[in-house]
């Protein structure tokens, strides 16, 4: 049974819902423990705490830092759990990602726009109230007026395809080292989000260099083979074990199906920081 989930995103980076509704749903599917780690930003967790308490759901101070190992131009994504009420350190990093991210998809907007499409920020705009423009923003203004047109499928043909390393570079991604001693110098646990998404598996090694700490072992887009990998790497490299749905949007994945039962849980909080 699913105890804890520490993979979430809400509508303050590139999910759906506000948090009040990710808390709900997430409580009525039986979950007891939950983190959300959204993109590249901490500043929402007063009101996670606040609401969390309310409902009686243990909550984690977590982020999902977008990373990149230039010396593979590969993406990683390393979740941060347990971070300390004051993390200037990962704030500081992400805060220049968000920027960077946010002029590439005026430009993504703009192309867009040249292939036919009648789309502004603006438009993509009104569905983030409190960040900047991701691709799911954009995604959910085209559906808005093109709703019979765009389905998952044009979803990835137009934003999840392999993406080339000039655009990469444009979205201001943090250095897998950089983002590692953020989290840790800002009291967290550094974990390797699903590393099958972008086939990080040759590269742990050099990021418990880096000192990374713990792995994801359960997550939604893990197949059978993502899981004896991950917990052979776990047990290779004495990493903690961690895990999520990764829900965006109640349309396209549930909770309780994906994370920690509460054995795993309690392991991974009392893992030592170091």
């Amino acid at each position: 049974m699913i105890y804890a989930d520490l993979h979430v995103h809400t509508n303050h980076s590139d999910g759906v819902c506000e948090i009040a509704d990710v808390l709900a749903k997430a409580k009525e599917k039986g979950i007891k423990a939950i983190a959300i780690t959204d993109h590249d930003t901490v500043d929402q967790f007063d009101e996670i705490r606040e609401i969390g308490n309310k409902i009686n759901i243990q909550v984690v101070k977590g982020v999902e830092m977008s990373c990149y190992d230039y010396d593979v131009f590969k993406k990683v994504h390393i979740v941060g759990l347990w971070l300390n009420e004051n993390t200037p350190h990962i704030k500081k990093l992400c805060d220049k990602t968000l920027e960077c991210r946010d002029n590439y998809h005026k430009d993504l907007i703009k192309e867009l726009s040249q292939k036919g499409y009648d789309i502004t920020y603006e438009d993509a705009k009104k569905y983030s109230k409190y960040s900047i423009v991701f691709k799911m923003n954009i995604f959910q203004a085209l559906k808005e007026k093109y709703p019979n047109e765009m389905t998952k499928e044009r979803y990835r043909e137009l934003f999840a395809s392999k993406t080339s390393k000039e655009t990469d570079f444009k979205m201001g991604y943090i250095p897998v080292m950089k983002g590692i001693e953020a989290i840790k110098k800002d009291g967290g646990i550094a974990i390797i989000a699903h590393p099958c998404e972008y086939d990080n598996y040759n590269e742990i090694g050099k990021y418990v260099k880096y000192g990374l700490q713990g792995i994801e072992i359960n997550h939604s887009k893990m197949k059978e083979i993502d899981y004896e990998k991950t917990l052979k790497l776990a047990d290779k490299y004495n990493l903690a074990k961690s895990g999520g749905s990764d829900f965006h949007d109640p349309n396209l994945i549930e909770f309780g199906k994906f994370g920690l039962n509460k054995e795993q849980f309690e392991e991974l909080k009392n893992w030592p920081r170091y």
